[in-house]
């Protein structure tokens, strides 16, 4: 049998498996490749952060798929005005320039994600910005803050209509040992609509509930952009067709400039 023929057979063993079984698949064909990639961005991302700024983080934000990496200035610019960042000494930096697509388990997919965990777990990314599907996976992973946690009241009441929610009781669920469970076999209770749902998503990407008068438990964790003029000025999400969804990340250093933030894009 030969490479391609063997591809093709596997590929078909794996219909209907599921976001874990293609990864995993993926990994094993394309490893050499992926770590290549990774590398390759990474060490890209770090030569440009040094080259443009040399300076430790004043802020920083994630804008997936935003279309247009020319935003960056634009945005950069007028935020670190508006955030009184001293970008003599700090940088103010917000990238547009990164894609990510769930439904295609590329090189770029894959390195695209580890940027974005390991500058989460080490505590430099203050906004995650994605449209609303890549945002809904991103919750799940609880990589957000709750809204009300961080928000005043007035800023609560002001945004209120723009939230987008995640379920408690969801999340729960795939914390549980339950969901280890299905991960591991593949069996689930169908009586259970969590561990439906969760099944649903890993098998064909259908996005969770996203309607908190249906949820049990619904927690605010991001709003969405649609209506910002300061995004439309930039160009950023333009040209997507989708609405951008931004969150503050659940660890960041800086939750105040965060906030800032939002408010500099809504206003």
């Amino acid at each position: 049998m030969s490479v391609h023929e063997e591809i093709r057979e596997q590929q078909k063993k794996l219909k209907g498996q599921g976001f874990k079984a293609h990864l995993e698949y993926f990994w094993e064909y394309y490893k050499i490749h992926t770590l290549v990639a990774i590398f390759i961005i990474i060490l890209l991302s770090m030569l440009i952060h040094d080259i443009r700024n040399n300076k430790p983080y004043g802020f920083y934000a994630e804008m997936l798929n935003a279309g247009m990496s020319s935003a960056e200035d634009t945005l950069e610019q007028g935020f670190a005005e508006y955030g009184q960042i001293d970008t003599s000494k700090y940088s103010c930096f917000i990238d547009t320039s990164a894609s990510f697509d769930l439904s295609i388990i590329s090189e770029t997919t894959i390195a695209t994600s580890q940027k974005i965990m390991a500058n989460i777990a080490g505590g430099d990314l203050d906004i995650l910005t994605a449209n609303s599907d890549i945002f809904t996976y991103y919750a799940n992973q609880q990589v957000f803050n709750d809204l009300r946690d961080i928000l005043t009241a007035e800023q609560l009441a002001k945004y209120e209509d723009l939230f987008v929610y995640i379920d408690q009781s969801y999340i729960d669920y795939l914390n549980s040992e339950a969901y280890q469970t299905y991960v591991s076999t593949g069996e689930f209770d169908s009586s259970n609509k969590y561990a439906v749902m969760a099944d649903a998503y890993n098998k064909n990407f259908t996005t969770p509930n996203t309607d908190p008068s249906k949820m049990e438990n619904p927690v605010p964790v991001g709003i969405r952009l649609d209506g910002s003029a300061k995004l439309a000025e930039s160009g950023a999400y333009t040209m997507t067709n989708t609405i951008p969804v931004a969150g503050v990340v659940v660890n960041t250093k800086r939750p105040e400039l965060a906030v800032a933030f939002l408010e500099y894009l809504l206003n």
